[in-house]
């Protein structure tokens, strides 16, 4: 997890089958997440959440994100702005808060040979995992980082390593 002060975004950084994957979270998108988990834990501690139902996937809202993922070493950095919805999920009996990014196209301009899509990707959080995720979010946290330390080009600060 890094964060980019000067734009005020969070990068998530992971790999799905190999593909280098990096998430960026702007202030409206952490808010929108921090606001959808608040308002899943309520619908969880009154038990409203029902099972069986696709339209869950996005019942606390929509936020329009940036992705950036680069399939080889070698391959072109792709690019797009995907949406990124909000919402639970059931999953071996157990419910979890969710993230779904819809895919998005990248159109190289050089080759329409290394054009490509990205994959849509459903994140699981549990409450825990939501929760540390909402305090990584935080304004108050991501100010007190202070200036990046070096090795990071000087425009990222490290926050944590999953």
């Amino acid at each position: 997890m890094y964060y980019y002060p000067a734009e005020d975004a969070v990068c998530l950084q992971f790999k799905v089958q190999f593909v280098n994957c990096n998430q960026f979270w702007d202030r409206t998108g952490r808010d929108a997440f921090v606001a959808a988990f608040r308002r899943y834990q309520e619908d969880f501690e009154q038990k409203k959440l029902v099972n069986g139902n696709r339209k869950t996937r996005d019942v606390y809202g929509t936020v329009q994100g940036f992705f950036a993922w680069k399939r080889t070493p070698v391959a072109v950095q792709a690019k797009g702005s995907p949406k990124v919805n909000f919402g639970y999920q059931f999953k071996d009996k157990s419910v979890f808060f969710t993230t779904t990014q819809e895919e998005s196209r990248y159109e190289d301009q050089l080759s329409r040979d290394r054009s490509q899509t990205s994959p849509v990707l459903l994140m699981y959080f549990t409450r825990a995992q939501a929760e540390s995720l909402v305090e990584l979010f935080s304004q108050e946290h991501l100010q007190g980082l202070g200036k990046p330390g070096a090795g990071t080009g000087g425009n990222a600060a490290e926050l944590d390593r999953y």
